[in-house]
């Protein structure tokens, strides 16, 4: 089992296995790793606002998080050939949501509020 900062890291790396890897290398979006990387990036969260975090995995996340929406725009671009097979058009508003609001707790500590 990985830890949230593995996570992160794979991620961060597109290491096999990571959701940005089967988003990037496979086109196609991993519900259940998109679910590992979302929980490790809770899991990190601090509880205070106080808590400083560190540097390398703010930007580990902040890269990851970027990815994932311009990967999402590439898809719907017409003018690129980018597709993501098993994108979940349906429900991506809610996934959209919830990475923003996990990344913003990241960032703030604590609540998103």
């Amino acid at each position: 089992m990985m830890t949230p900062e593995e996570v992160i890291a794979c991620n961060y790396k597109g290491i096999e296995g990571s959701f940005i890897h089967a988003l990037h290398e496979e086109n196609y979006f991993n519900p259940s790793s998109f679910k590992a990387y979302v929980q490790a990036i809770t899991d990190l969260t601090p509880a205070s606002e106080d808590v400083a975090l560190d540097r390398t995995l703010m930007e580990q996340v902040f890269f990851t998080y970027s990815y994932i929406l311009k990967s999402i725009m590439w898809h719907f671009d017409m003018n690129d050939r980018s597709m993501i097979e098993n994108l979940p058009e349906e429900q991506l508003v809610e996934y959209v949501d919830r990475l923003e609001e996990v990344v913003r707790r990241f960032i703030r500590g604590g609540s998103a509020g």
